[in-house]
């Protein structure tokens, strides 16, 4: 038999020392409205301002949102050859990602105005900062950091759910430290260690499906959008006729 070495003690010792992810819940704080027609992509409070993106080719656009009803203020239709993807304001610039077009765009989010345009490889889907850097998602279970000024790729984050690399990672949102991922194709919302990519707690926000009004054509869940005043969250999906405003609390 072969000594134990030291190295594989300590990692055996680390193993069984990490905590399992925690079973987060939530309430429903308010609920407001949402164009049925919004295939949302990217959601995110600016400033007491809320953004969104929407896909689809020929139907993808940016918006700015009344926070507090949900009605459409303004709107801006991308390229018909494009299909939105995440959006994400990092001081005055609002970047937007495409999927399949390697295209991210930069706007004014005050007018809507183009500014320039970066190519990335691979596809584009979910799009969040941590203040200084771009985090983006495409779709695998790999983040990328990325600078702002020039989108080259800082580092990579591998996101594990215990030893198990988490894929479909999409819509993403920076959360007092941690990275939220709605988990394409789920009603399930991951909470991410940036340091680690371990996943540090799961969000089952099924239960919204059934306050939507009917009839509906709701697809999957998709969108978060931090307030920092209040810590709440306000969530929707493609199509959703509802943004729900959530407070999350531990199970």
């Amino acid at each position: 038999m072969k000594p134990f070495s030291i190295l594989a003690l300590a990692v055996a010792i680390l193993s069984s020392c990490r905590q399992a992810p925690e079973k987060l819940d939530y309430q429903v704080v308010s609920t407001r409205a949402h164009e049925p027609d919004a295939y949302t992509q990217g959601l995110q409070l600016s400033e007491g301002r809320l953004f969104e993106s929407t896909g689809l080719y020929g139907q993808s656009t940016l918006r700015e949102l009344d926070p507090g009803t949900g009605n459409v203020l303004r709107k801006r239709p991308l390229a018909k050859t494009v299909f939105g993807e995440g959006l994400s304001i990092l001081g005055q610039e609002m970047f937007v990602l495409t999927w399949k077009e390697n295209t991210a765009y930069v706007f004014e989010p005050d007018t809507f105005k183009p500014i320039r345009t970066h190519t990335y490889p691979g596809e584009g889907w979910g799009l969040t900062h941590d203040g200084k850097q771009l985090i983006m998602s495409d779709g695998t279970s790999t983040l990328r950091f990325i600078k702002p000024g020039d989108f080259s790729t800082v580092r990579t984050l591998e996101v594990m759910d215990g030893k198990q690399p988490l894929k479909n990672l999409n819509e993403l949102e920076w959360i007092d430290g941690q990275i939220f991922a709605n988990i394409y194709m789920t009603e399930t919302i991951a909470r991410i260690s940036p340091e680690t990519g371990q996943v540090t707690g799961w969000l089952d926000l099924a239960g919204l499906r059934n306050q939507l009004p009917k009839p509906h054509r709701a697809e999957v869940l998709n969108g978060i959008a931090h307030d920092p005043k209040t810590g709440n969250l306000l969530v929707t999906g493609k199509y959703w006729p509802r943004l729900f405003e959530i407070k999350i609390e531990k199970k």
